[in-house]
């Protein structure tokens, strides 16, 4: 492989880790939206949703930049 292949290589299997850590903390803080202790306090299922659906939307992003960089090493 060349250096650039490599280059390219390892970033694609950063964004893989990264974007499943994203996912897996995602799911983490949408099952914490399920307790009913926070659904009292509506400021806490606001934060723990917003930060849910901020996670998961980096998710899609690295599966986004992982497919670009795919792309790029194909060529």
């Amino acid at each position: 492989m060349k250096d650039y292949q490599k280059i390219i290589h390892e970033k694609i299997i950063d964004c893989r880790r990264i974007g499943m850590l994203c996912l897996f903390l995602s799911a983490f803080l949408y099952t914490g939206t399920m307790m009913p202790q926070y659904a009292e306090a509506g400021w806490k299922l606001s934060i723990l949703s917003g930060s849910s659906l901020a996670f998961l939307l980096l998710t899609f992003f690295f599966y986004w930049r992982m497919s670009k960089l795919k792309d790029k090493l194909d060529q």
